[in-house]
């Protein structure tokens, strides 16, 4: 798709039909990277100033900065709500593979929790579980 070259470059149709594109499965049933249940710990050991800009440039980063976290984000959402609640989290984390203590997941909900409404929102989940040297370049 990014071929300067039109007439190197895949048709709309071809692209529609590549499998990137047609594969729609929800994410595998893997368990989390360890790397990846750390970072909201690292999170909230951050000053609530640095958190919220953090939270910012989460909300503005592009799909190929983020990853895939925006499918993390919606396969724990159950309620489509557009925001995490603790049991939600609870058993996402549990979906996934992860066998972390209830107390150590309040703490992770509270990491990254920055507005203190009691949820996570897609911004928030962002800022949380994205890699801190990504962010702070």
């Amino acid at each position: 798709m990014l071929e300067r070259d039109p007439r190197k470059r895949l048709s709309a149709h071809k692209i529609l039909c590549h499998p990137w594109i047609i594969d729609d499965r929800v994410a595998p049933d893997r368990p989390l990277d360890s790397a990846v249940l750390s970072r909201p710990k690292q999170f909230s050991a951050m000053n609530k100033l640095k958190k919220m800009a953090l939270g910012g440039i989460a909300e503005k980063l592009s799909e190929e900065e983020i990853g895939g976290l925006k499918e993390l984000f919606k396969m724990i959402d159950t309620d489509n709500s557009g925001s995490i609640t603790f049991e939600e989290l609870k058993d996402g984390l549990r979906r996934v593979g992860s066998n972390l203590m209830e107390s150590e997941i309040k703490d992770l909900m509270d990491a990254a929790d920055i507005d203190n409404n009691g949820s996570i929102d897609y911004g928030e989940f962002v800022a949380a579980t994205l890699n801190l040297n990504k962010m702070e370049r």
